[in-house]
């Protein structure tokens, strides 16, 4: 708790500050503690402006030029957190680069392009594009189902067979046009055999190719139908009239793709019918996220194109060290009245089988900014009586206060906007130390004593 006595020496500090003059180009401070108190109250008594907040707005040839009654500031273990100044011992460093025990890190600021983070919660669908809802073309019973849920299938495997009336017609249709087709060809032969012999009419020729053609495609006609009803080209090529077995109206329904069997309606000795689904197919390597952006992120998320890739991050609580990575490819184009959200629609790869569909999720939307800023790690930066502020080195092994002016936040830091320079050591990790070090003036520490 800070006591009366502390506020007091707080404010004798400030003034201590202020009592500086020009002797010979150094700067001199009239005194410090007790007698800063004193002067300042010279100071008032003339009516002079006086000025708050110094600590921290000093510039490093300022700080240098400071002394106190034992001598230059910076150098006076008891005086120099006065004017914001911290020696850190070199123990206590970091290297730059490599292993190393130190407590204080620093980093040299350069403008670069900076990210801004959307949180979402969201929701692990299947991806409907890669997915297949199996539906008999035909009504039908279901003889044989040769897969259970959650099988993985490849193209063309037969995953159901059925029994169908309408299928059984129309092979019969197909049986009775190939046999015609073969006749009518047989009696067009012989006609043009007879008339290129002159002993048949051209007539009768031109009759029996028109019936021969006429046959022809009424069986093109039944072929295609089977093709319609669910009969592949090799299917229909392993029909044979004189087989009756290859004839029997049985229907193989096959996997479209490969996939993974995830519902399944399929049950032997039930009547389906085009429409009704029997199982959904599924290719699980990618799933789709629905999210929901709230109406004070839309902006931000619309200041980028789709086309150019808006990188998301999710996590679920199965998986909590993991982050899922992947590109946000829809924003809907109306709001979710119940939510008040727009919905985002992320796809994930999902090789390893991971993420099911119905996990629930959180993740984020990285923005990066068009521009290049100045901006800092979070760590870096600190905060007394609402004053923001970081550490920047001055010379050798002394580390100044230095008041900045926020601006926005980024997912990796914090934009500056006054205060530092591109190209200027700050410190990172460890700066709370030396806040700890430099507020010893709030707590009566100096000269004062």
């Amino acid at each position: 708790m800070i006591t009366n006595k502390d506020m007091k020496v707080t404010t004798n500090l400030r003034n201590w500050l202020m009592l500086v003059g020009i002797a010979g180009g150094i700067l001199v401070v009239a005194g410090c503690g007790k007698h800063a108190a004193a002067g300042k109250r010279e100071v008032a008594a003339e009516g002079e402006e006086q000025q708050e907040g110094v600590v921290g707005d000093l510039t490093v040839e300022q700080v240098l030029q400071t002394k106190c009654p034992h001598g230059l500031t910076i150098e006076c273990d008891e005086c120099r957190y006065e004017v914001g100044v911290v020696k850190v011992d070199p123990s206590l460093m970091k290297p730059a680069e490599g292993t190393g025990t130190g407590l204080v890190k620093t980093i040299r600021l350069v403008k670069s392009k900076m990210t801004t983070a959307v949180n979402i919660t969201g929701e692990v669908r299947m991806n409907e594009n890669s997915a297949v809802h199996l539906s008999p073309r035909i009504p039908g019973v279901i003889r044989a189902v040769n897969v259970d849920i959650g099988a993985e299938v490849t193209t063309g495997e037969i995953l159901y067979t059925l029994d169908s009336v309408e299928l059984g017609q129309a092979l019969s249709d197909w049986e009775k046009n190939t046999a015609m087709a073969e006749l009518s060809g047989r009696n067009f032969l012989r006609e043009k055999s007879l008339y290129d012999k002159k002993v048949g009419p051209e007539s009768d020729m031109i009759e029996a190719q028109m019936k021969h053609e006429e046959y022809q495609i009424a069986l093109k006609a039944s072929e295609q139908k089977l093709h319609v009803l669910g009969l592949t080209e090799d299917d229909v090529a392993k029909l044979d009239p004189n087989n009756h077995n290859s004839l029997s109206g049985s229907l193989a329904v096959r996997a479209p793709m490969n996939g993974t069997v995830i519902e399944k309606h399929a049950v032997v000795g039930e009547l389906v019918e085009p429409g009704k689904d029997t199982m959904i197919l599924a290719d699980l390597d990618s799933v789709w996220v629905w999210g929901g952006v709230y109406e004070r992120d839309l902006g931000l998320v619309l200041s980028r194109k789709l086309a150019d890739g808006i990188p998301v991050e999710l996590a679920v609580p199965a998986f909590p060290e993991t982050r899922f990575r992947g590109q946000m490819n829809y924003i809907a184009p109306t709001m979710d009245e119940a939510t008040r959200t727009i919905k985002v629609r992320t796809v994930i790869a999902n090789k390893d089988r991971r993420l099911r569909p119905g996990m629930f999720c959180q993740g984020r939307i990285f923005i990066t900014t068009d521009e290049e800023v100045l901006a800092i790690p979070k760590v870096a930066l600190l905060a007394d009586e609402g004053v923001d502020f970081v550490f920047t080195h001055m010379q050798d092994d002394y580390y100044l206060r230095t008041n900045v002016k926020k601006g926005r936040d980024f997912a990796e830091g914090i934009e500056i906007l006054k205060g530092l320079t591109s190209g200027q050591m700050i410190v990172t990790d460890g700066a709370f130390i030396l806040k700890s070090d430099v507020l010893k003036a709030k707590m009566g520490a100096g000269c004062a004593d």
